[in-house]
This record gives C-alpha cells, structure tokens and sequence, in this order.
C-alpha cells in the first residue's frame, strides 16, 4: 500500500466490503450503477453519486448532482464541489456511513466491544408520555450548559457531555463513542470518569440496536438467561442513545453501572434530549471545521486563477500571415488551463500550444506556469516544437507529483509553405474548418499526455492550409460540459456550431455562445479555452 494509498470502509451494516484505493489520479466512482467502483444497491443512492480523486497530494470527495445528497462529517456537500477529505472523516450515503482512512496510525482510543460480555435483551424505549423531572431538569441543564455548545473540539465536547451524563442520571460510566471499522471497533471521543473507558468492555449488541436511532437499554429481566452474564461482570444496567446529525447516527451516548441501579424510566428523557443537543453542537463543530477547509481551498483557488490569467497568452494578434483569437472561460475551480503563442525572432510563423493540466488548485496552477515557462524558454532558444514537446514531457515526468500530467496539443504553423505542424499529447480536441466554416477531415497521431512516459516521440501531423482556412484549438471543458439532464456538449456540436463562419473572432464568439446556451444556469464544470488560427493573405503585420 502506497503512503498516499486510502482505505473506505463501510460502517454499521452497509453492504460493500473495504476497498483499498490507489494515488493514481482516477476516480473512483460511488453509486447504484452496475459499473461503480463502489456499488450501494438502495433506491436513496443514485447511480454515480459521489467520486473519490487523489490530485497533487491529497484525496477529495466530490458530490456528482445525486439526488438525496452526500454528507461529510453531517455536513451536506455542495453538489460538484471537491471537498479535501482526511483519515477518519465519515462520509454519509444515506442510509449508510463510509469511513476515510488514510491507513495511518491512528490516535484514537479503541474501547473492546462484545456480544458475550454482558448479554441481556436489547428493549427499545418508547420517549415518555408526558413531562418529568428529568425532563426539567434538561431544561435547567441546557439553561446553565453554555460549555457543551461552545466547546472547541469533539473531545471537548464529548467529554463535558458524559460528565452531564453521570452527574445527572446517577450511573457510574458514561462514553461517546463510534464506529472505527467495519468490524465493530469503537473510537472513544470522550468518557468520564477519566479512564474508565478501558475498565469494562461495552456490549456491541446495544450499540448495534441503537444504529436504528432509538434508545436501548439492557433488560435486567430474570426471565431471561442472558440476565445472570449482566450479574457476573458486575453491570447492573446499561443505556444507549444514538447522536443523531439530520437523519444520519453519527455516534452513541453510553452509560452503564456496576454497583448501584438505575431507574432508566426517570432518566431516559434527560438522557435522550441530552444526546439530541450534542447532535446540534457536533454538527456546528463540524460545519465550522469543513467551513475552514473551504475557506483554504477558495484561497488556493484564487492564488491558481491570479497564475492562469498572468500566464495565458494574448487574447487577439496577428504575425504576418497568422491570425489568431482566443478566450478563456473560468469554471467552478481553477483547472489548469494553459495556452500561449510564440512568436519567433528568426523565422515566419508562430507556434501556438492549448493544454489542460490535470487536477484542480494550486498545484495545477503552479505546474501550468512552470510548464508555460519551460515551453517558452524552449521556443525562444530556436527549439523546434517536435523537440520541444519531448523535453517538455520529460520535465514534467521528473517534477510532477504522483497522478499529474498534463493534455496537450500544440500547432507549429508556417505560412511560406501553407503549412501547420501538429502535434498532440492525449489531448484530442481540435478541428480544422474551411473559409465557410466547414469542416476538413484530419488525421492525426495522437500520443500520450505529456508526464505521463519518459522519453516519448510524438509523431508530427502535417496539414496543408488554403487562405481562409482555421484550426480551432479547445480545451475539454468545452467539449465535455454537460446540460442539466447530464448529456455532454461534444465535439459534433462545437463543429456544426462553426458552420457559416468566417473569422477566428467570430469562432470564438460562437462557441462562447454554444457553451452558454447548452449549459444554461449550471455552472461550467471545468475553465474552458477556446482558440482560432487563421492563414489570412491580407492579415496585418503587427500583434494585438
């Protein structure tokens, strides 16, 4: 298992089985459809409902648009938002709990948990009929607890409520606990006393009851036989409460006592309010906390757009016979689009390049400029785009992190021969239209993303170009942005869209048009970059 690799692991009666996921840059898939990576058969699971990513350094959870929504420590997800994810996060599928692990050491005390230990009868507790003093005496609690809600830390919190716990209903142990795996491992957040978690083990029968967000208790019935294995351990009852955050269990108020007898009737509407306001102050620590990761990630992301908008080449220009016209569309996130045009010193023409480094942030970021500045450096010294693109590749492979690479296609084009030179690294998206916009058949040699092998040859596609004619260059966020019944725009749209056509400005212009008119009110998944190149006889001598 790779230091990056991770774990998800299903808690409390989901299906699925641990599955060891790989820091190889694919996503895995989480859903109803036969095809998912993860499969979670309920009518509440939509058939691609979430995604697991690992990108520069880190794993993220996405929700993709499912129907009933995905949850991050109780905390609903934006749909379409990566959230950066770490070990021990719990991820809610309704009806189910998903645990990150990260597969490293864990610091969290694990309490033992038994069937055989204690025994009894799990009975569920029907909330009482009316008011009682235990009741008002929670009012009382919740009047004078200010320390529960403005607790700072789930230890914090979890240990001042199992001190409420035993100070108001009279047993000797109080915990809260949850599920650490899937076979049946408890994390203790918070006991009191202090240390007693480690005296007596916890019967998982009750905790198990308890998962279907009732109150349990043990019965002490001696009609039962399991009722001489509660005597023999010295337990004389025991209590479960669910914590709940919206519908979900996210984890259990327990209490037990050895020497002394609880009348569980006059506790158990204190107790049960009592686990109902932890709920609400664990929710309020937890959405302060996934708050603070966003707040970090917006930060990275607005770092990464000030790098992509300095980086990109000019929108409009033109060298002798070469025009051009391009723009950039941010989306959702900053995704690391790349685009340039190289003039040269010593020769006609111009080299023009468009590419999508994989991922999203800042790391993205970075690498686009680092190979926007490598490229550049390249061309300038006289290196021709063939030899250009394999150095470029190879300084990628050696600085990149685990999973990065970048697509890309880049255009050499010469005007005394009529010519464009072109080369494509996995990339793929790109026409030549004529005068009128109609589109001319290419085949091109594609090759691997740059990044991705060392020393790769990529092959050279030679097209002839009459005046008038263009070669449009997009990225794949053009190509793959999906209208609101989760159809893709496509490459035959952004051609029949060219149709009538005549200037690089005009492309542009029409495939901006196509992009928002498809989309509508959805934001754009992914940045967009849209380029025209046009051999012109006419064309003007100077740059825009």
């Amino acid at each position: 298992m790779s230091s990056d690799a991770c774990t998800i692991v299903p808690l409390g009666g989901c299906p699925a089985a641990p599955m060891q996921l790989q820091a190889d840059g694919k996503a895995c898939i989480v859903g109803r459809s036969a095809g998912a990576s993860i499969r979670l058969d309920h009518p509440s699971i939509s058939r691609q409902h979430a995604s697991f990513h690992f990108q520069h350094g880190r794993w993220t959870i996405t929700d993709l648009g499912s129907r009933h929504g995905t949850q991050l420590n109780g905390v609903a997800l934006e749909p379409r938002q990566p959230m950066p994810l770490r070990g021990g996060d719990r991820i809610g599928l309704q009806p189910w709990i998903l645990r990150f692990d990260l597969g490293t050491s864990s610091a969290a005390t694990v309490v033992q948990a038994s069937d055989a230990a204690l025994g009894g009868t799990v009975l569920v507790m029907a909330p009482p009929a009316q008011e009682s003093a235990a009741q008002r005496q929670l009012d009382l609690l919740i009047k004078s607890s200010v320390s529960i809600y403005a607790a700072s830390t789930e230890i914090e919190l979890a240990t001042t409520v199992a001190r409420a716990c035993v100070e108001g209903s009279g047993c000797e142990r109080a915990l809260v606990v949850r599920f650490l795996s899937g076979d049946g491992r408890l994390e203790v957040i918070g006991a009191f006393p202090a240390g007693s978690e480690g005296k007596r083990p916890i019967s998982r029968t009750l905790i198990r009851a308890a998962m279907q967000g009732k109150a349990v208790r043990l019965s002490e019935d001696e009609s039962f036989g399991a009722a001489q294995s509660i005597v023999g351990t010295g337990v004389n009852g025991a209590l479960c409460i669910p914590i709940m955050i919206d519908s979900h269990v996210e984890s259990f108020l327990y209490l037990d006592q050895f020497e002394e007898k609880t009348n569980y009737d006059d506790v158990s509407s204190f107790i049960q309010a009592l686990g109902r306001w932890t709920g609400l102050a664990l929710m309020r620590l937890q959405r302060v906390e996934l708050e603070s990761r966003q707040r970090e990630l917006l930060e990275e992301l607005a770092i990464a757009r000030q790098v992509q908008e300095r980086m990109m080449g000019a929108s409009t220009g033109a060298q002798g016979e070469v025009v051009w016209s391009m723009c950039s569309i941010p989306g959702q996130v900053v995704a690391g689009d790349i685009f340039g045009v190289h003039q040269s010193k010593t020769r006609s023409g111009v080299t023009v390049f468009l590419g999508d480094v994989s991922g999203k942030g800042l790391g993205p970021g970075l690498l686009m400029a680092a190979i926007t500045a490598h490229l550049e450096a390249q061309l300038s010294a006289g290196v021709r785009a063939e030899k250009a693109l394999y150095d470029l590749s190879n300084f990628v492979v050696a600085r990149a992190t685990s999973g990065q690479f970048a697509t890309f296609v880049m255009i050499e084009v010469d005007p005394t021969e009529r010519k464009v030179n072109l080369f494509d690294a996995g990339h793929g998206y790109y026409l030549v239209v004529d005068s009128n916009g109609l589109r001319k058949p290419i085949e091109v040699d594609g090759g691997v993303p740059i990044g991705v092998v060392e020393d790769f040859l990529y092959e050279t596609t030679t097209i002839s170009l009459a005046v008038g004619d263009r070669v449009l260059l997009f990225s794949d966020g053009l190509a793959e942005q999906r209208d609101e019944d989760g159809v893709m725009l496509g490459a035959q749209r952004v051609a029949d869209a060219l149709a009538g056509s005549r200037t690089c400005a005009e492309d542009v212009v029409r495939l901006s048009e196509l992009l928002k008119g498809f989309a509508k009110s959805l934001k754009y998944a992914d940045d967009v970059t849209i380029a025209s190149v046009m051999l012109a006889a006419d064309a003007p001598s100077t740059t825009g």
